[in-house]
């Protein structure tokens, strides 16, 4: 096998757990209407009840957070990954068998767990197997395929009925499995856990044979022995020192401006069809543009949308007339909102978290900023209609709208750049005095 067949095979194979994901968050869109006014299923649901089954899975990925993280480091990432196929198939079943709410309630509870370890697990996989060249590339894998897991559990929908599509999401997470099962754990785990060797081997399989793996592992086996040691540490002391409290600053600070900018909100009222071009547009610049610029662009562009869709809006509210012609225009903002927070917001934090982070912290610092997406998307899953009730539709797209010009300025403040940098220039960026957006020497 290539090289590039190797690499594209592994990433690829990795972010088809996440396409199992993105089916779960797609689920509720072609499944509520048909619940709830066309009686699919078992279960009889008020809107309340089916908000909660919705909400239910923002709480499971929140609350797999620090376990996840805990796995990650005693038992590996790849372990962590097949564990977490059992949940998210059983998820499924309680789904399509529900008997009563409490199961449906369980199901969307079993699938955020998976949701929310994939979330984590996922990026830091293929950050630690991707050479540094081509990281943000291949780290765009985990957001187009969540992007087209929600596409295909749409067009899924539109030939089957509810229990035809639950059947169909559960067989696409049983394939996963064995076929993840193929897959290498990462060198950098290999090593901590003493298997040099494997590590070597698995370094050649993924980069080809002429690669000089045995350089790269020993320069790995000399950043991890100076972290053996160095004094003894709590892992509270590692978590407080300048390089890792800058970099989950910057990580958590990133997922809370995800969730703030809006996505669910403009997702209520567009389809996922722009998330995919999104995605691939950001899969071949984020390596050549940079995190940074990514981010910053897309912060802004988003934030201009918001204020357009809050116009319309407000004077659809207010003077219909005047809009009577711009049916357009709502559609265009919501194509270029989602298009841009494909390209920069929605991937590139998860990204960035699998680059940031030292060995000793990575898992335990993934799982707060992952724990603190996951919070804060329940929030507002359970917040966003009194939102809209109380500020209206133009209010609250103005809200989020400041939500995306602070996350602009919070990266430019605060978010390092990572494309093209090894780990010790990362680590030493992070634990310069420096301002982020001064030039480098």
């Amino acid at each position: 096998m290539s090289f590039l067949s190797c690499y594209h095979h592994c990433f690829v194979t990795a972010s088809y757990g996440v396409l199992t994901i993105g089916m779960v968050f797609g689920w509720s869109a072609p499944a509520g209407p048909r619940i709830l006014e066309d009686g699919e299923g078992n279960v009889d649901l008020s809107d309340d009840q089916f908000s909660w089954a919705i909400a239910f899975m923002p709480v499971g990925g929140a609350l797999a957070a620090i376990p996840c993280g805990l796995m990650m480091k005693s038992e590996g990432r790849k372990n962590t990954i097949l564990f977490f196929v059992l949940p998210l198939l059983l998820g499924w079943v309680l789904l399509t068998w529900a008997q009563a709410v409490a199961m449906m309630y369980l199901g969307r509870l079993l699938q955020g767990f998976a949701a929310g370890a994939y979330s984590m697990s996922v990026p830091i996989y293929i950050g630690e197997i991707a050479d540094q060249r081509i990281r943000g590339t291949v780290g765009s894998f985990f957001q187009l395929m969540l992007n087209l897991g929600m596409l295909m559990s749409f067009s899924i929908s539109v030939g089957v009925n509810v229990f035809q599509l639950n059947i169909i999401s559960g067989f696409i997470v049983l394939l996963f499995g064995p076929i993840f099962m193929l897959m290498p754990e990462t060198p950098p785990c290999l090593l901590k856990r003493g298997h040099k060797t494997k590590a070597i081997e698995t370094l050649k399989w993924l980069r080809g044979p002429k690669c000089d793996a045995f350089s790269e592992i020993e320069l790995l086996q000399t950043q991890q022995d100076a972290l053996l040691n160095q004094p003894k540490k709590s892992l509270k002391k590692s978590l407080i020192t300048p390089e890792t409290l800058s970099a989950l600053f910057a990580m958590i600070g990133l997922v809370t401006f995800l969730q703030m900018s809006g996505i669910n909100a403009v997702l209520f009222y567009a389809t996922d069809i722009f998330m995919v071009f999104g995605t691939l547009v950001a899969a071949f610049t984020v390596d050549r543009v940079g995190r940074r610029w990514l981010l910053m662009i897309s912060a802004v562009i988003m934030c201009a949308s918001h204020i357009v869709l809050g116009v319309y809006f407000q004077l659809l509210h207010t003077n219909p007339a005047q809009v009577e012609n711009l049916e357009w225009l709502p559609v265009l903002a919501l194509s270029i909102f989602v298009t841009l927070f494909s390209i920069g917001f929605g991937p590139v934090p998860w990204i960035m978290i699998g680059e940031v982070f030292a060995i000793d912290v990575k898992d335990l610092a993934s799982s707060l900023a992952t724990f603190t997406s996951y919070a804060l998307s329940f929030m507002l899953s359970k917040t966003f209609n009194p939102l809209r009730n109380g500020l209206g539709e133009a209010g609250t797209f103005w809200l989020f709208g400041g939500f995306c010009l602070l996350g602009a300025i919070f990266v430019f403040l605060f978010v390092p750049e990572t494309k093209g940098k090894t780990f010790d220039q990362i680590q030493k960026r992070l634990a310069s005095s420096r301002m982020y957006y001064r030039a480098e020497k």
